[in-house]
C-alpha cells in the first residue's frame, strides 16, 4: 500500500492549508477540533500542558474526529520526535532550529536508515499510515521552526538542508529576537517574515506561521504563505468567554470599559 500524507500532498499542489492548535490536555477537545474540517490539528508539547501519555489519546481523538494530527515536539531531541511519530503524528514541528546542523538532526530523527537514524517501532503509526514499510512510515512532514536571530543569520544554509518539508514561523519568539514585543507587528518583523518566506520557497519548502485568529491568518495567506494556524485553544476559550461577558452587559463599569475594545485571541 502506498501512503499519501495529506499535508505533503497539499503543499506539493500549492493548496493553502489551515490548522488548529491544542495546548490544553484532553482527548475530547482534540476530537472536537478534529471534526471541524481543519487540514491539521497540532498537539503542542513544547508550550502546551501535554505529556506523552496525554498526547497519544489526543492524537487518537483527532483521528476519531476525522482530522490530521501533528505534534510540536518539546525540543529538537530524537526521543521526543520519534515518540510523536510512533504515536501516529502525520508530522512534527521542531522548535528553535538555529543552524543547518540542527535542521539535519531534525531530519535524521524523522527518517529511517539509510536516510536518518529513526528507530523502527511504529506502534500506532503503522495503523494510521496503513503500512509497516519503513519507506511508507517515514512519509511524515518534517517542519522546522525559524524564530531566532541566529536562525535568520544562517537562513539560506538551514533551508537548504535535504529532507526538510516545511518551515514554521514562530512570530512571538522571532519578535523577541528582533527586540520587539510578542503579539505585535512591526516593519522589522514583517521584513524578516518576508525573508524567511523567500528563502524557503527558493528551496521548495512550504512556509507556515502561528496566528491567533482567522483574519490575521488570512492576511498571511494573501502574502504568499502556504499554511496558517488560525487559533490556539486556550486563547480562543478566553476570548470567547470575554465576548459573552461583554454581550451580557451586567458587569462592573471597569470590566465594561475593558470589554468595549474588541479583543483578539492571544497566541497561546
Amino acid at each position: 500500500m502506498t501512503f499519501t500524507n495529506p499535508l505533503l500532498a497539499a503543499w506539493k499542489t500549492g493548496r493553502k492549508v489551515i490548522g488548529g492548535w491544542q495546548t490544553l490536555p484532553g482527548s475530547f477537545a482534540a476530537e472536537v477540533a478534529g471534526r471541524q474540517g481543519l487540514d491539521y490539528v497540532c498537539v503542542d508539547q513544547q508550550h502546551g500542558l501535554i505529556d506523552d501519555s496525554t498526547a497519544f489519546p489526543m492524537l487518537q481523538g483527532i483521528t476519531a474526529g476525522g482530522g490530521i494530527g501533528i505534534v510540536r515536539a518539546r525540543w529538537n531531541e530524537p526521543a521526543a520526535i520519534m515518540s510523536a511519530l510512533d504515536a501516529g503524528a502525520y508530522g512534527v514541528i521542531i522548535p528553535m532550529i538555529e543552524t543547518p546542523e540542527d535542521a539535519a538532526a531534525a531530519v535524521r530523527a524523522c527518517r529511517f536508515p539509510p536516510y536518518g537514524q529513526r528507530s523502527y517501532g511504529p506502534i500506532r503509526a503503522r495503523d494510521v499510515i496503513g503500512s509497516t514499510d519503513p519507506r511508507e512510515v517515514e512519509k511524515v512532514a518534517c517542519i522546522i521552526m525559524i524564530e531566532t536571530a541566529e536562525a535568520i543569520a544562517r537562513l539560506d544554509e538551514i533551508v537548504a538542508v535535504p529532507g526538510l518539508d516545511a518551515v514554521y514561523i514562530g512570530p512571538s519568539d522571532l519578535a523577541l529576537a528582533l527586540g520587539e514585543k510578542p503579539g505585535t507587528t512591526s516593519p522589522v518583523l514583517q521584513e524578516n517574515i518576508d525573508k524567511i518566506v523567500d528563502a524557503a520557497h527558493r528551496h521548495g519548502l512550504a512556509v507556515g506561521i502561528h496566528t491567533p485568529a482567522g483574519d490575521i491568518a488570512r492576511g498571511y495567506l494573501d502574502q504568499g504563505l502556504d499554511f496558517v494556524t488560525i487559533y490556539s485553544d486556550a486563547g480562543l476559550l478566553a476570548w470567547a468567554i470575554q465576548q459573552q461577558i461583554a454581550a451580557v452587559g451586567e458587569i462592573s463599569a471597569a470590566a465594561l470599559e475593558e470589554a468595549a475594545e474588541p479583543a483578539t485571541p492571544s497566541v497561546y
